[in-house]
C-alpha cells in the first residue's frame, strides 16, 4: 500500500523516453515477447508480494545500486498494458498498470499507477535497468529535468512545484483533486411539466478520467452523460431530465404526486473522488399555494 509521503513517487516514473522507431509488441518475434513477459512478471510480483528479492535477479548487474536506491512500494495487482521495442529487440519500455490505494489520514484512496520500466538484453536475459528521464508526468503536466543545473543540497532538478509537492504532500493532493470540478452542487426539474437542467465536468488533469454516476430511479427521470471518460483539459455535460409522458406510460396516474428529493453521486476514477448532486422537483403553482408558509420550497433558478 502506499502513503501519501511518497505520492509523487508513481508520477514521476511516467517518464518519456527517447527510442530510435519504436516496434509494439504485436510486431516482436513471439519468443522474444515471451520471454520479456515472463521477466516483467517476475520483476512486478515483487511489488505485490513485497518479495525484493526475486526482483534483484532480474535487474542488469551495472544497475544494482539504483535498484537498492530506488523506492519500492506494494500493490495489489499489476497489468501490463504496453510494449515497444528498440535497437533490434535488445531494448523495451514497458508501461505497467499497478492497482493499489493512497492512505492520507484516515483516507485510504483506491487508485491506479502507472509505472514505466526500461529493459535491455544482457547475457542473453532480459534485464531492468534505469534510463534517467529527461522528461517527467506531474499532476501539472509535462516538467522538463535538467541533469546539468546546479542542484542545492537535499533538492533535486524538478521544477519549483514538485519541490513543493515533495515538502508538503497534503498541499500536493488537494492539488491534483482540484483539477477536477462539477459546476453545480444541485439540479432542479419541475415535477409536473417534462424539464431540464444540467451540470458540467471539468477535467483539467494530465491524463483521462472516467465517470459513473448512481442514482435512484424515478419514472419519467434519467440521466444523460455525453462522455463517459473525460480526456485531458475537456469538459462533459451530464443532462438531467424529467418527462411528464414518460412517467404516466411508466406509473399512470402516479406522475401526479409530488416527487422526493433525490441524490446523484458523480464518482471519478482513478482520483476516487465522489460529488453528490442534489435534485429537486417543483410542485405545481396551485398546489404550491395551499401549503403552509414553513412548508413552501424555497425560489428555484430560472431554468
Amino acid at each position: 500500500m502506499k502513503y501519501l509521503k511518497p505520492f509523487l513517487l508513481p508520477l514521476l516514473s511516467l517518464a518519456v523516453f527517447g527510442q530510435d522507431a519504436p516496434v509494439p509488441s504485436e510486431n516482436a518475434p513471439p519468443a522474444v515477447d515471451q520471454a520479456l513477459r515472463a521477466r516483467v512478471t517476475q520483476f512486478y510480483s515483487a511489488n505485490i508480494s513485497g518479495k525484493w528479492r526475486d526482483a534483484f535477479q532480474v535487474v542488469a548487474d551495472d544497475m544494482q545500486n539504483e535498484y537498492l536506491a530506488a523506492s519500492k512500494d506494494t500493490y495489489d495487482r499489476c497489468d501490463t498494458i504496453k510494449i515497444t521495442y528498440s535497437d533490434n529487440f535488445t531494448k523495451a519500455t514497458v508501461l505497467e498498470n499497478c492497482h493499489g490505494e493512497y492512505r492520507w489520514h484516515n483516507s485510504h484512496i483506491p487508485a491506479t499507477f502507472p509505472l514505466t520500466s526500461t529493459w535491455k538484453v544482457a547475457d542473453g536475459q532480459w534485464c531492468w535497468y534505469y534510463l534517467k528521464p529527461t522528461e517527467v508526468m506531474t499532476p501539472w503536466g509535462l516538467s522538463t529535468i535538467s541533469p546539468d543545473a546546479p542542484k542545492p543540497t537535499g533538492s533535486t532538478n524538478v521544477d519549483a512545484k514538485i519541490e513543493m509537492a515533495l515538502k508538503d504532500p497534503e498541499a500536493m493532493v488537494k492539488a491534483i483533486l482540484s483539477q477536477i470540478k462539477v459546476d453545480k452542487k444541485e439540479i432542479h426539474l419541475l415535477g409536473y411539466e417534462t424539464s431540464r437542467d444540467e451540470i458540467h465536468i471539468s477535467n483539467t488533469m494530465p491524463g483521462t478520467i472516467s465517470v459513473l454516476i448512481n442514482c435512484a430511479p424515478l419514472p419519467g427521470f434519467r440521466i444523460k452523460q455525453s462522455n463517459t471518460d473525460i480526456g485531458p483539459r475537456e469538459t462533459s455535460t451530464i443532462a438531467f431530465e424529467y418527462d411528464t409522458e414518460e412517467a404516466k406510460r411508466q406509473c399512470g396516474e402516479c406522475y401526479k404526486l409530488p416527487k422526493p428529493k433525490l441524490t446523484a453521486n458523480i464518482r471519478i476514477a482513478p482520483t476516487a473522488q465522489v460529488f453528490p448532486v442534489k435534485i429537486t422537483f417543483a410542485i405545481p403553482p396551485e398546489l404550491e399555494k395551499q401549503l403552509p408558509k414553513e412548508l413552501k420550497p424555497p425560489p428555484q433558478p430560472k431554468q
